[in-house]
């Protein structure tokens, strides 16, 4: 996937995708923060100010996540279509060189799969990488971080889920990918 994305895919598309992503990852998490800060020294106390203050940080923090998750989704989105233009420019250019022979040989129905099923295929991976893949290691890092800095011991909890979940996804990721080979194959 790299080595096809390699030169037909905006850059700066993606770097833009990524930094919105985090921006809405940091966002996120801080709310459950300041939740506990209204529960805490609002709500306990009877500060009728201090969780309107609170409520508003709440609500500006909402509104950052919500930009940026439209941020990310416009960059994502604009990256994936270049990608795939791109990739079915490419392909023109090869097949307008082919020989009578080589039409023959690969086939009209097999040459409109190419450039609408599959091209389709890359640029859904390449949204679903720039929006979900994504998002699981910059809200992993920055829960752990939330974690470890409210209660230690609470982060052990996610020394061990963790390794469990990554072997789950693996195996289902082992069973799946040629699953789907099988289907790409059958669809040619």
């Amino acid at each position: 996937m790299l080595k096809l994305a390699k030169g037909r895919i905006s850059y700066w598309a993606v770097i833009g995708a990524v930094l919105f992503m985090a921006i809405q990852v940091v966002s996120n998490l801080y709310l459950p923060n300041l939740t506990s800060d209204i529960v805490n020294n609002g709500v306990e106390t009877g500060d009728i100010n201090y969780i309107w203050r609170k409520g508003g940080e709440m609500a500006i923090f909402a509104l950052i996540s919500v930009l940026a998750a439209v941020m990310n989704v416009f960059l994502a989105a604009r990256a994936s279509q270049r990608l795939g233009a791109n990739i079915r420019k490419d392909i023109y250019r090869k097949v307008i060189n082919y020989s009578h022979d080589e039409m023959d040989t690969v086939g009209t129905s097999s040459l409109i799969t190419r450039t609408t099923n599959d091209v389709v295929q890359i640029q859904n991976v390449a949204i679903m990488f720039l929006r979900m893949m994504i998002m699981a290691p910059i809200m992993l890092i920055g829960a752990s971080f939330l974690a470890y800095q409210k209660d230690h011991t609470l982060t052990q909890i996610f020394l061990i889920v963790i390794p469990i979940m990554i072997v789950f996804i693996g195996l289902i990721m082992y069973f799946a990918v040629p699953l789907f080979r099988k289907m790409q194959q059958k669809n040619r």
